[in-house]
């Protein structure tokens, strides 16, 4: 895993059946973080970086030529700030917006606005990318730079991140609380990104905003990168009635791929990671899991029989392995956004004005 591909002939029955159903399957990660490696660090996406160790920590975990190699046929890009509110963070937003927009200079890579571009890409062969402001501090408590968002791919906008704003508060970071629910403006910003078809993301968020975004939200809301609560008690988790309730407006959940967020350890197999998509499946179907990997998001490790992007295949022979049937991986893999995306933008397209 992670290293050169190996022929068929040494490929074990198992492996060549996920590596079949990933190729067949349209694969999207609600959450990806390269962007914030390319204005830190100058990381280029472009570029085919080697394979990290196993349980790579931190990042190195992704690139746009593994992505493909790995058979993605989407990736959500996080967009960040720094925790905390100010008028200067939408001309961050936009630089990472134009970082995004450059990766579109190759044939490779399109923009995905619609649940129809991603399944061009598919057929195509291409790589489709949109992106996840993952903070309402970056709007500085303002409504009006959405519609820009929406226009330039923005598939979703998480309440809050590390800090509490204008909108909500969080279960992990800066002014976190378990009792406070949204304000009168986050709840304003769920309609608005209702009209809009931007998604709503309550990762992050506490167990009170989720359940207020959800009884708010008309739409279905996302959590795209957490895990359940009930299987280890982090403040990034959802509780049993948070998963119902983002179930219950049509909505996916994604699991993280950080061992720390799913077992409070640093060095776990990627089973415990299955185990939070088994648990959510049991919880509320497999429509409405996902993943959401937090590839190069600073998680302190990723499990430790993987090294990169690529290893999806292993996790898919594992479900497999477990018992999911062929449906519920594909749902599970991409699938279940496409649906939730099929409602929220019927009539969207990469080509609308």
């Amino acid at each position: 895993m992670g290293k050169k591909q190996a022929s068929i002939e040494q490929m074990r029955p198992e492996q060549i059946a996920a590596m079949e159903l990933c190729r067949s399957s349209i694969i999207v990660d609600l959450h990806v973080d390269v962007i914030l490696q390319k204005r830190l660090f100058g990381y280029n996406p472009l570029k085919r970086h080697r394979a990290g160790i196993r349980r790579q920590p931190l990042f190195w975990h992704i690139d746009i030529p593994r992505m493909m190699e790995a058979q993605y046929t989407c990736a959500a890009l996080g967009v960040h700030y720094w925790p905390w509110e100010s008028p200067r963070a939408w001309a961050e937003v936009r630089r990472q917006f134009e970082v995004m927009e450059s990766f579109l200079a190759v044939p490779e890579v399109c923009l995905a606005k619609s649940a129809k571009d991603i399944e061009e890409a598919h057929l195509s062969g291409r790589l489709a990318v949109c992106a996840g402001i993952e903070g309402a501090h970056m709007l500085n408590g303002s409504l009006e730079k959405l519609e820009e968002a929406a226009e330039r791919g923005c598939l979703y906008l998480t309440l809050t991140h590390f800090s509490k704003n204008a909108a909500a508060t969080p279960g992990l970071g800066r002014g976190r609380d378990e009792t406070s629910g949204l304000t009168p403006f986050g709840r304003s910003l769920v309609k608005r990104l209702n009209d809009l078809g931007i998604l709503v993301d309550v990762a992050h968020v506490n167990g009170p905003g989720v359940l207020e975004a959800c009884a708010v939200s008309t739409a279905p809301v996302l959590a795209t990168h957490s895990c359940a609560k009930a299987l280890y008690d982090t403040p990034r988790g959802l509780t049993d009635e948070g998963i119902k309730a983002i179930a219950e407006t049509g909505g996916v959940i994604g699991v993280i791929f950080a061992p720390y967020f799913l077992c409070g350890r640093l060095d776990a197999s990627v089973d415990v990671l299955l185990d939070h998509v088994f648990y959510l499946a049991d919880k509320v179907g497999w429509e409405h899991v996902a993943f959401g990997s937090d590839f190069d998001g600073w998680i302190a490790t990723i499990p430790n029989d993987m090294r990169d992007c690529r290893d999806i295949i292993w996790l898919v022979e594992r479900m497999l392995a477990r018992g999911a049937g062929e449906e519920a991986v594909k749902g599970m893999l991409g699938e279940n956004l496409l649906r939730v995306l099929r409602k929220v933008r019927p009539d969207y397209s990469s080509d609308s004005p």
